[in-house]
């Protein structure tokens, strides 16, 4: 009977100790969403959770590209811009722990052009000219000047000095595709003593989605980009003298100058510009080309690669605008980006010259084309 009792005691202990077992062993947890790549558009929203056996207390930690954003069974994914994201679940007690993870692409959103999609500048975001002799004229340098850009390529919009640009975009995303993608509009002299007043063009695309140029630029990297007269993150700040006089400036290189007031008509700072004291612009100077020939100041063209230059290696003798492509975007380290898409296009002054008698150099643009679409619709 002894034997008996203990070999039932013996019988129940070891199926509460099997039972105890089984219950502290960690939980076998599962994902709602089972497939680990996936594709979210901008903006939209996503759920995920993880299903906990009841009973069971888990702890939980969601992680969005190594950072932790959520500690409950469920995390909603809803991105503001496009990128590649890595999405990180993990369930965890005193029993050992879970992991599962998601690769996430948000793509870039995109516009494809229509049968209605015009070729030419649909919006003019922003226009901001450095200081210059046909800046806050009307017919010249002005936001109503700026805005007849929209449409057309006829009518002239200086950008002043060096920094000031103007923003822009078409009704649909521009592509990427085999040789040149944009063509601007500008006002060189040439073929005879060809001059230039050399402009950089930026690309961007609407990354988050909500219509407007405030995503990352990228510099088109034309003919001399990559040389050693070319001035990187160059800055310069203008003084509004708030008269008919000189502009002074001074830039990030120790240099100091003036924009030449020679009509004495008008105040050549933009009286239009939101900070009416200085106002400080940020980019890429390209070397002085201006010399004196035959008794004329002249601004020689670089190759390829900037707008409003008369340009032999761009052709624009016998096309009248500038060609760009997208291929040649790099980021602000100088490394090239790949874009299959751009959104918005900016285009500032690059040089900083004082020409004599004729004033400061200043960008000129007449307008732009998207070169896939060959008539306006």
């Amino acid at each position: 009977m002894k034997r008996i009792l203990l070999l039932s005691l013996l019988a129940v202990t070891l199926f509460f100790s099997c039972k105890k077992d089984k219950d502290d062993a960690f939980p076998t947890l599962s994902m709602q969403v089972t497939e680990k790549t996936l594709t979210v558009q901008v903006n939209a929203q996503k759920n995920f959770s993880v299903v906990i056996p009841s009973g069971k207390t888990v702890t939980s930690e969601w992680k969005l590209n190594n950072t932790v954003v959520g500690t409950e069974a469920s995390y909603v994914f809803k991105p503001t811009s496009a990128g590649d994201y890595t999405l990180t679940y993990t369930g965890s007690n005193a029993q050992g722990s879970f992991t599962f993870t998601y690769q996430i692409n948000v793509p870039v959103p995109v516009i494809d052009p229509g049968a209605n999609s015009s070729m030419y500048i649909s919006r003019v975001f922003e226009y901001l000219p450095a200081p210059g002799q046909h800046i806050n004229l009307a017919s010249l340098g002005s936001l109503e000047q700026a805005q007849k850009l929209v449409g057309s390529t006829d009518n002239l919009l200086s950008l002043g000095g060096f920094g000031g640009y103007v923003i822009f975009g078409f009704d649909h995303s521009v592509k990427n595709t085999e040789g040149y993608d944009l063509g601007i509009y500008g006002n060189p002299t040439g073929p005879n003593n060809a001059s230039a007043e050399h402009g950089i063009v930026m690309v961007s695309q609407d990354k988050n989605g909500n219509g407007l140029p405030d995503d990352e630029w990228y510099e088109l990297a034309g003919s001399e980009y990559s040389k050693t007269t070319t001035i990187k993150n160059y800055e310069i700040t203008y003084t509004n003298p708030k008269a008919f006089a000189d502009v002074e400036w001074r830039d990030n290189q120790g240099n100091t100058g003036s924009v030449k007031n020679l009509s004495k008509n008008k105040n050549h700072y933009p009286l239009f510009a939101a900070n009416q004291d200085q106002i400080t612009f940020k980019g890429t100077l390209l070397p002085s080309t201006s010399l004196s020939t035959s008794g004329l100041i002249i601004n020689k063209p670089f190759d390829w690669g900037y707008t409003d230059s008369y340009s032999v290696g761009d052709d624009y003798q016998n096309k009248g605008y500038n060609s760009f492509d997208i291929s040649w975007a790099v980021d602000k380290n100088g490394n090239k980006v790949e874009l299959k898409t751009i959104d918005f296009v900016k285009v500032y002054t690059a040089q900083n010259i004082n020409a004599g008698i004729l004033g400061e150099i200043s960008t000129d643009i007449r307008g732009a084309v998207d070169l896939h679409i060959k008539a306006l619709k």
